[in-house]
């Protein structure tokens, strides 16, 4: 039988069942496909019953070698891979799983990458200068980003009825994991987004952030928007993406003494290890500023 045959069901679970979103279900259905074709492209049978631990190996080598993916990517298209043989065996369409002898590889230790004050000046500026017609929505955007930590996604799920001006909160219903949150708003923050409330009266769209259609505003254009304005301040070059707004978010709560349990509840970490990377950050910012002793230098 066909490796794809059940994979249309096993994607029916994974949204009726196990609740997973709309993103990783694509990302899902994007793995899957590229693995067919590697099994395709070097001339092997695409059966369930064909492929082997050993190909499985050959693919994640390929991956490795051949495609030169970052450790990260690899760890996704080999976790994928595994909840849909999961899937199989659970189901009794398989009697076993030919994935379970395969292993990961670490994930590496990185510290993360984020803006420095003067940049966050800086990229605060950009959408009056380049894009004045949307400027206060994108400056809500970047300020919502770098002030409350949020994923693309939950940011462009945001109701309004998910704001809480009299409180100073926000909850994020569409969270990853679907585990909601409760994030509190700065001042400059909760200052920006009125104003834009006001520009938005009478809501028609219960969306925060719209497109100049009405329409919620999707991911594409979002990540087009933030791409250009760190462009033209020659901030891609040092690898930063819009992801690295989040990071700067708990990078900049590490370096003031927020604990990293703290940052673990703000940033809707599962997994506390997830969040002990911005632990680094903050003894790197230590290591610097005990070379300032001035005896040190002597």
């Amino acid at each position: 039988m066909d490796i794809t045959y059940y994979y249309d069901e096993f994607l029916d679970y994974l949204k009726g069942e196990k609740d997973v979103s709309k993103h990783t279900i694509k990302n899902y259905n994007t793995d899957f496909k590229q693995f067919v074709s590697f099994l395709k492209t070097k001339g092997i049978k695409p059966s369930l019953h064909t492929v082997t631990t050993a190909i499985l190996r050959r693919y994640v080598a390929h991956l490795k070698t051949e495609k030169n993916y970052a450790t990260y990517t690899i760890r996704r298209r080999i976790h994928s891979l595994s909840s849909y043989y999961k899937f199989l065996i659970e189901q009794g369409y398989l009697t076993q799983n030919p994935m379970l002898p395969i292993h990961a590889p670490k994930a590496p230790d990185v510290i993360p990458k984020f803006l420095s004050e003067t940049e966050i000046e800086q990229l605060l500026k950009m959408p009056e200068k380049l894009s004045p017609e949307n400027a206060l929505r994108n400056k809500v955007i970047l300020m919502m980003f770098l002030m409350t930590g949020m994923r693309r996604q939950e940011l462009l799920a945001l109701d309004w009825e998910d704001i809480d001006f009299g409180e100073k909160m926000i909850t994020v219903k569409h969270a990853k994991g679907k585990k909601q949150r409760i994030i509190p708003i700065t001042e400059p923050l909760l200052s920006e987004l009125w104003k834009y409330l006001q520009t938005r009266l009478p809501i028609t769209n219960h969306a925060v952030f719209i497109s100049q259609y009405g329409n919620r505003l999707s991911a594409t254009p979002l990540s087009q928007t933030i791409r250009r304005y760190m462009k033209y301040l020659g901030l891609d070059k040092k690898g930063y993406t819009i992801h690295t707004l989040r990071h700067t978010y708990a990078s900049h709560l590490a370096l003031n003494g927020v604990s990293i349990l703290s940052i673990q509840k703000l940033l809707g970490h599962s997994d506390l290890n997830s969040s002990q990377v911005y632990a680094h950050v903050n003894t790197n910012h230590l290591r610097t500023e005990v070379q300032k002793l001035p005896f040190a230098s002597k």
